[in-house]
């Protein structure tokens, strides 16, 4: 078989003969985007995939109760991984520069919680506004 370019990485590989359209090669880091990228596309596709990843939370949620609550309090409101974000949305933003402030519009009735603006850093790039 003859030698393809990882579609993540961009290092040749030779594909597995039981995977003709294989895209990806072997290595951790690209098999994990190849994954992410599955699971986006299914969410965004598949709205029974996507009902049964809620109720699969629900349910651990379920059987987990407090989880969370713990868990902020070993490891600190912001958790061991901070700045990291969900997979779901992890791709959603193009790379750039970005400035995230506390919004005008949070109140004290939020708690703990702020609602947050997000705008380009780059005065040159264009936003939604803008187009």
């Amino acid at each position: 078989m003859t030698a393809k370019c990882c579609a993540c990485c961009g290092e040749s590989f030779h594909p597995r003969p039981q995977v003709p359209h294989q895209a990806f090669c072997s290595g951790r880091d690209c098999q994990r985007t190849r994954k992410r990228q599955w699971q986006q596309a299914r969410l965004r596709d598949d709205a029974d995939y996507r009902e049964n990843q809620r109720a699969a939370q629900r349910d651990w949620q379920a059987r987990n109760p407090g989880y969370w609550r713990q868990y902020r309090g070993r490891h600190g409101r912001l958790g061991p991984q901070a700045g990291s974000a969900k997979m779901d949305v992890s791709n959603a933003m193009s790379a750039g520069l970005y400035r995230i402030r506390k919004s005008a519009i949070s109140g004290p009735e939020a708690g703990d919680l702020w609602t947050i603006e997000v705008a380009s850093s780059c005065p040159a790039c264009l936003s939604k506004m803008d187009v």
